[in-house]
């Protein structure tokens, strides 16, 4: 959780003298007495560290000397929103705050709306309080604003506030309007407002991570280790940049450097549930399954019952059992899947993919039916069970899936691919270029993964069809 300080100040010296001395009267057991915000910024320094306890005792703490103050209730009310989704809590430690003008109060009120599904509300509110403020405060407030509807995912709010605000030259408004053209897709404006606040702070982690994260989503995946490498040469301990470093080489498929940075990110973030399970999946790839089983083991420790991540530790967590040829062991753990309130068909569909790698076939039979017959012959279910029983070397099965597939379906449009990698290997010309042809209109990436080998390597999917109808003669 971010409540009011980017990384770049809790590497800075004010910060780390702060600390210091807060953290040297502990250990001596000597009464230090704080501001209320120099007590929120030590404990969002160890929220963000993993010591969520020791940060709620300190928060704790500042409540009891400052009571009413912002700083610490809105701390408390936004780890009511964003730990534990409890809106009245949230409000109620809103409630308390004395100065109910404080513009973080506003954001606050604002912030609660958005997680109760308001955002209307929550913008009409702040069209309100920004009428009301006074003038030379309306840009910072703009600036703002337009950051929490980015927290959210709610772009095009953040576009029309960012257009408020005349503070153009202003590295707050540089830093939201980069992150803007990020989520907007425009990755060569994001880059360069990153490389102009570089220029300008060159020892900013905040920034070359920001760029890295760019970078990265354009798929830029060299330039953006680089971007992580600059930024870990500031602070080799930055948790960010050792994530984002080790996503970078995972996608280079080089797992086991990536694993190595994994590693380095869990000591910084040791009660993160993502890097416990990415480290295991990355052992789950290294073909290390019983340490991959570990860390999915500590990743379900670390979950709240409701996080998102669950479904997937579990799956791949029995994955790896079943790679261990322990079979009935991985239904066990799918057990606990299907009492999270995952995709029950879905899961079935699993199920049997991993029977049927296991050469379990008539075991996994009834998981597939019991899938295509509870989904009332879902077109989405029905091709994901066809595909697993195409990749299980069962063709002529996942043939006829396919065929009635698109027969009850006709404007289904995934799944072409795997459509025409089948009539390949059946020899059924005409109906590979008819469903290759779809393939690449429909789902261009998966052709390349699926049909690539067919292929030039360096050939883009849009020539697939002209080239294979040049080969074989039909042209």
């Amino acid at each position: 959780m971010s409540y009011n300080n980017s990384e770049d100040y809790f590497e800075s010296n004010e910060f780390k003298a702060a600390l210091k001395k807060f953290e040297e009267a502990e250990r001596s057991g000597q009464e230090i007495i704080l501001d209320s915000e120099e007590f929120v910024d030590i404990a969002e320094y160890y929220y963000n560290h993993g010591k969520v306890n020791a940060a709620i005792e300190i928060i704790n703490r500042a409540i009891d000397l400052y009571p009413g103050a912002a700083a610490p209730l809105l701390f408390k009310a936004r780890m009511a929103l964003l730990d534990y989704n409890d809106i009245n809590k949230a409000n109620l430690y809103a409630d308390l705050i004395n100065d109910k003008n404080d513009l973080e109060y506003f954001y606050l009120k604002a912030e609660i709306m958005i997680n109760e599904g308001k955002i209307e509300e929550a913008d009409n509110y702040l069209e309100n309080k920004y009428e009301e403020i006074d003038d030379d405060e309306k840009d910072y407030f703009a600036i703002d604003t337009t950051a929490l509807y980015i927290d959210y995912n709610i772009i095009g709010k953040a576009n029309k506030w960012i257009k408020k605000s005349e503070a153009v030259d202003t590295v707050e408004y540089k830093e939201q309007y980069a992150r803007i053209m990020m989520e907007n897709g425009d990755y060569k404006k994001s880059q360069e407002l990153f490389n102009e606040l570089i220029d300008n702070n060159p020892y900013s982690t905040q920034y070359w991570n920001s760029l890295a994260s760019s970078q990265f989503l354009c798929n830029n995946i060299e330039e953006a280790i680089q971007s992580c490498e600059f930024a870990l040469a500031i602070n080799p301990e930055n948790a960010t940049a050792l994530l984002n470093k080790a996503n970078g080489l995972y996608n280079l498929g080089n797992y086991k450097e990536a694993l190595k940075y994994y590693t380095r990110y869990c000591e910084q973030c040791p009660n993160d549930e993502n890097g416990e399970t990415l480290i295991g999946f990355c052992n789950m790839l290294l073909e290390d399954y019983l340490n991959a089983i570990k860390h999915f083991q500590i990743a379900e420790r670390l979950s709240a019952q409701n996080s998102p991540m669950l479904t997937d530790i579990y799956k791949d967590w029995a994955f790896a059992l079943c790679r261990l040829g322990r079979i009935d062991e991985s239904m066990t753990v799918l057990d606990k899947a299907q009492n999270i309130g995952c995709d029950q068909n879905e899961l079935l569909v699993y199920r049997g993919s991993l029977l049927i790698g296991s050469g379990r076939f008539y075991e996994s039979k009834k998981y597939f039916l019991k899938a295509i017959k509870d989904s009332d012959y879902s077109p989405n279910i029905v091709m994901k069970t066809a595909i697993v029983i195409y990749e299980s070397g069962n063709i002529n099965v996942a043939y006829k899936m396919f065929q009635m597939l698109y027969k009850k379906y006709p404007n289904w449009t995934k799944g072409y691919a795997y459509y025409a990698a089948i009539c390949y290997s059946l020899n059924k010309e005409d109906e590979f270029l008819k469903n290759l042809k779809k393939a690449v209109i429909f789902s261009p990436e998966e052709s390349k993964i699926v049909l690539g080998k067919l292929f030039p390597e360096d050939m883009e999917t849009n020539y697939y069809y002209q080239y294979m109808l040049n080969k074989l003669g039909k042209s």
